[in-house]
């Protein structure tokens, strides 16, 4: 049986955060990873990443922090990094919008190993894989990872992965277009 894991991370993935979130702990949250462990599916660019859908019988459990953006919406911008020692970027957030319930779900793991190459993994193997993200869906529609986060994994940057894969041009246009007219809430 695989180990699973939490980053710390991952744990800045909670109700008052402008990220997705699960609503329950994250005891729950890796015994679901566990149970739904055979519909996982390798990563298309890392080979030690691990995608795991949860069922829309659990989808009711997480929410998503992504809206799509419409012309009357107030938007703000801020200059800051996703976590302490990585770079500060601008971040878009939708004002005054609150967090859905997610359509579609996936939970991102990386392998020990994978967390190992970047600097991330704990000197004591605790777990085969470790949760670093809960991707919540706002749609059914396939959403794109943000231009900064293919381009902080494509050139190596403090907190990327770097993908064994290259991102392709067609991916990183996508990734453009949609994060153009999608904003995380302001938390």
């Amino acid at each position: 049986m695989v180990m699973i894991g939490v980053t710390e991370f991952v744990k800045r993935q909670t109700p008052q955060s402008r990220h997705s979130h699960f609503d329950g702990s994250w005891e729950e949250l890796t015994r679901l990873v566990l149970a739904h462990w055979p519909l996982a599916t390798v990563s298309p660019h890392n080979s030690g990443v691990r995608l795991v859908p949860m069922p829309t019988s659990v989808t009711g459990r997480f929410y998503t922090g992504i809206v799509e953006v419409t012309p009357d919406m107030a938007l703000k911008a801020e200059f800051e990094p996703r976590v302490p020692g990585e770079d500060a970027f601008i971040q878009v957030m939708a004002c005054g919008q609150g967090k859905q319930p997610a359509r579609r779900v996936e939970i991102i793991l990386y392998s020990h190993e994978t967390l190992a190459k970047d600097g991330d993994a704990s000197p004591e193997r605790e777990a085969d894989f470790y949760i670093v993200s809960v991707n919540g869906y706002a749609s059914d529609e396939e959403e794109p990872m943000s231009p900064m986060t293919m381009a902080r994994n494509f050139l190596g940057l403090k907190g990327g992965t770097q993908p064994e894969t290259p991102y392709t041009a067609e991916e990183f246009a996508r990734s453009i277009v949609y994060w153009s007219r999608h904003a995380r809430v302001d938390g």
